[in-house]
């Protein structure tokens, strides 16, 4: 009601507000002091701190309780915690600000050009045909790697459905919706973003500071403990959200990082091309 205690309707869908918030849509009622610096200033704060107590809650849950989010989340308790898709969005964004263009999904151009899987996809011959001098060719390196950092990140939210159709695939016989499995994946893929983060700045960057370690050696010992990493997340977090066995969470792992491995070749094969016909 108003200042005269007549119902207020609501700007939002229309109806009538008798108490502070409606009760259809549960927007707020305005007040004159609403539109005091104060109560901007406070509301602001209250904001910040409810986004800040939200996002490291479901941090830590994502982090230590592998799967128990996903299942808060279908249980219908969502209120402390963010939406699955926000959250991998805040995360992926962190990712790109610490990382830059030193992430797990772009490479070098010359990686792209002398080392395998790669050169069996014809990206030797498709550098040949567009850089015919070697200052071209150098050219060419510079304005890719400009490119690559900033282009891994715009697609990177296409690896959820891809592994979302494989976790379908593989626990079809569970019978959940395919919504199920999206959330499920968008918590494990945020996982994923946060690992590579920590590997990064525990590993990746330590060693660049070392120049008499063999880095091929490295960066496979790099990759390989990667995997394993995430097939045990993932191992465990199957394991809560689909109540399974231990034997079939294993297998389950296996299939997802594997699925993982060739989905991140296959991104970095796309985005190649696209960058490298769009220069």
């Amino acid at each position: 009601m108003n200042a005269a205690g007549n119902p207020v309707t609501c700007p939002s869908c229309g109806h009538s507000i008798e108490e502070h918030f409606c009760t259809n849509c549960g927007e707020k009622r305005t007040d004159l002091h609403d539109f005091s610096m104060k109560h901007l200033a406070a509301e602001s704060i209250e904001g910040l701190t409810h986004f800040d107590n939200k996002f490291f809650r479901s941090l830590k849950l994502l982090i230590t309780k592998p799967g128990l989010l996903t299942q808060y989340h279908f249980a219908g308790r969502r209120v402390p915690y963010m939406k699955p898709v926000q959250l991998f969005i805040v995360c992926n964004i962190i990712f790109f600000l610490l990382l830059g263009k030193l992430n797990v999904f772009s490479l070098n151009f010359y990686n792209y050009i002398n080392f395998s899987p790669y050169t069996r996809f014809g990206t030797q011959k498709a550098v040949a045909a567009k850089a015919v001098t070697e200052d071209a060719l150098t050219q060419l390196a510079i304005q890719f790697n400009d490119h690559i950092g900033g282009q891994s990140k715009a697609f990177l939210i296409l690896f959820i459905p891809v592994i979302a159709i494989g976790a379908a695939l593989f626990f079809i016989n569970k019978r959940k919706y395919f919504a199920e499995h999206l959330v499920f994946v968008t918590h494990y893929f945020t996982f994923l973003v946060l690992f590579y983060i920590a590997q990064y700045f525990l590993l990746v960057l330590p060693f660049s500071w070392f120049n008499k370690i063999d880095s091929n050696r490295f960066d496979l010992v790099v990759s390989m403990l990667g995997l394993l990493v995430l097939a045990v997340y993932f191992a465990i977090a199957a394991k809560r959200f689909y109540a399974i066995s231990r034997v079939k969470a294993v297998l389950s792992a296996l299939f997802i990082v594997l699925l993982f491995t060739f989905a991140l070749y296959a991104y970095r094969m796309f985005l190649f091309y696209k960058i490298l016909y769009t220069l």
